[in-house]
């Protein structure tokens, strides 16, 4: 999981060909006559190889001519994929980090209407953080949804019926549904005391949607570390720190903030001790092996304000943490074209969204997804997916330095056990984009 979130700062997204399965959601079909071409795919999104190479199967029994090598990752994914460059033997579809494709863009295809038909299939909020001065160089596998879950059995009692997660609109409706959830007998919420989580995860909300569009925010984080930003006298700061507070007043680990424990926190939101817990979808792999049947969970945005118009209220971060991209470096014209079809079957063919659900259990960005996803917290981020209630968490690959997390999620940390003010708060973030290059 460490390993995720410190690669948070990226994203992505990719493209295909007009030929074979396009973005109109039409299964590929086998295309007879082709010359036989061979490409590879190298990915390191790892436990998946036995998905990967039934997806491989798929695609090339609807594409006969094309014949995809699958190279799975390592312990040392990034030096792998570099030592496969080094050799001249560069994959030509790779699924990687967003800040990989960014910081190799010169070796990538970039991705057009012309060349990758499939664009128009993904949900547009998902391609920011694949797109580069304009131009778009990757298409991202899955979205990750980043918020508050709930226990529907404890809100369902503290509301006095059937709770429905779309009355949190505002700071105070949250911390109304708070005091009815302390008031049934339960903990209102759980805040896991540790540097990923709020370093990264809620402190990186505040560079979020609530600043505007992908350029105001790149021209924020531009200003703090020009040192021309005040984060104290900043509303968007203040207004998600205004409900850090309130979550951490509410929290069950109040006494001991920095527990630091997701098993522990999730065995609190399943055994109903706390209603509430701010997390994101993956934590499904927690909760799963501890659910009793019936049970049923979701998940709430993080309200910053109580603008009941404002609508990034009523949406979820979202997380694009790996992306197919095409290298045009190494591989030939007709290779790089069977790379594009490839992706085009990844993100837009309705067996592979079957078998991408059943095995990932997370959210998809792609228009035409239909696929049961088992998790109800992936479901959750799909329905928000539908609704068009997401924004991309990050906006452009670039925009956070790896280290983000640790960093600053020690001042989060700290502000959290109260050892620090906020005043002292935002002076530490300050300093730490100033050092960032």
């Amino acid at each position: 999981m460490k390993k995720f979130l410190s690669t948070l700062l990226t994203g992505g997204m990719i493209s295909a060909m007009l030929t074979g399965c396009g973005g109109n959601g039409e299964d590929a079909k086998p295309e007879k006559g082709n010359k036989a071409v061979e490409i590879s795919f190298y990915t390191t999104e790892t436990g998946k190889d036995d998905m990967f190479m039934e997806l491989i199967a798929d695609f090339e029994a609807k594409n006969e001519g094309i014949k995809v090598e699958y190279i799975a990752a390592g312990d040392d994914q990034l030096q792998k994929w570099m030592s496969l460059y080094a050799s001249k033997e560069g994959p030509t579809v790779s699924l990687m980090d967003p800040i990989n494709i960014y910081e190799n863009q010169d070796r990538m295809v970039e991705f057009t209407e012309d060349n990758a038909a499939f664009l128009s299939n993904i949900e547009e909020s998902a391609l920011s953080t694949l797109t580069f001065d304009g131009k778009v160089y990757g298409a991202p596998m899955s979205a990750a949804g980043i918020g508050i879950l709930y226990n529907k059995e404890v809100c369902d009692k503290a509301v006095g019926g059937d709770f429905d997660p779309s009355t949190i609109k505002t700071t105070s409706d949250l911390e109304d549904l708070f005091k009815k959830i302390e008031a049934a007998g339960a903990a209102p919420t759980c805040i896991t005391g540790i540097d990923w989580s709020l370093g990264s995860h809620y402190l990186c909300q505040t560079y979020g949607a609530a600043i505007g569009s992908t350029e105001d925010r790149t021209a924020y984080v531009d200003s703090l570390k020009d040192g021309n930003i005040s984060l104290i006298e900043d509303d968007v700061f203040n207004g998600y720190m205004d409900t850090f507070d309130l979550l951490a007043k509410y929290n069950i680990n109040k006494d001991d903030p920095l527990v630091g424990n997701v098993n522990l926190d999730a065995q609190a939101l399943v055994s109903g001790e706390c209603g509430t817990w701010f997390m994101g979808d993956w934590a499904w792999t927690y909760i799963a092996p501890i659910v009793s049947e019936g049970q049923e969970f979701g998940l709430l945005p993080v309200p910053y304000n109580n603008d009941t118009e404002d609508i990034i209220n009523q949406s979820i971060a979202t997380s694009y943490a790996k992306a197919y991209c095409v290298d045009a470096s190494q591989n030939s014209k007709e290779q790089q074209e069977a790379g594009m079809k490839f992706i085009e079957y990844l993100t837009s063919d309705t067996d592979a969204h079957e078998l991408l659900a059943k095995v990932c259990g997370q959210a998809f960005p792609y228009k035409n997804f239909k696929a049961a996803i088992e998790s109800p917290l992936g479901i959750a981020t799909a329905n928000y997916i539908s609704e068009g209630l997401i924004y991309d968490f990050y906006g452009t690959a670039n925009l956070y330095p790896s280290d983000i997390w640790y960093e600053c999620g020690a001042n989060m940390c700290e502000y959290l056990a109260g050892a620090c003010d906020r005043t002292a708060l935002a002076a530490n973030i300050e300093n730490y984009w100033k050092k960032v290059k």
